[in-house]
């Protein structure tokens, strides 16, 4: 984003703000604090953009928005609500992979959020976590395999567990 005019910044954040703050969202289970984080984070990468560029804007803004949760407090009780407009299927898978996200590490759960939901590779994983890529390959060997266990031990949750741990998403970021 190196000599980047306010236009094509405008663009860029504007089509970068919601899949952002659905990340926050999947780390914190916060929709408020999702907000928050992601519009730090892209104001800083605006303010650093003008004063002289960032060469991988998309791996800052997660980077920053990962680091957050490292100064942050854990909280002990995350309640989870659907969606007004969800569908009853996608309220309750969404719900179940939410609680099952939060009994995980914050670095197992960065590492699969990264991979799994924002489509990073491994390397551009170890890049915004600040890890080796061999650390993160573990980290989501870890977070994989914890979430088969707490999805075998839920009820109602085969179709689920075969969705999240099978499927890629298709993200465009």
């Amino acid at each position: 984003m190196k000599g980047v005019d306010d236009e094509a910044l405008h663009e860029y954040v504007t089509s970068r703000y919601p899949g952002l703050r659905r990340s926050a969202f999947l780390m914190c289970g916060d929709w408020g604090l999702a907000d928050e984080l992601s519009r730090e984070a892209l104001a800083l990468l605006v303010a650093e953009s003008r004063r002289g560029g960032v060469d991988d804007p998309d791996a800052q803004l997660y980077a920053d928005v990962m680091a957050a949760f490292q100064h942050r407090p854990a909280r002990r009780e995350h309640v989870f609500v659907a969606a007004p407009d969800a569908d009853a299927g996608n309220a309750e898978r969404t719900i179940l992979v939410l609680d099952a996200l939060h009994r995980l590490s914050p670095r197992c759960r960065a590492v699969l959020v990264l991979r799994h939901w924002d489509g990073f590779a491994v390397d551009e994983t170890a890049d915004i976590l600040d890890l080796a890529d061999e650390k993160v390959r573990e980290y989501e060997s870890a977070g994989l395999a914890t979430l088969r266990d707490l999805f075998a031990n839920t009820a109602g949750a085969d179709d689920v567990a075969v969705a999240f741990l099978n499927e890629r998403p298709s993200v465009s970021r």
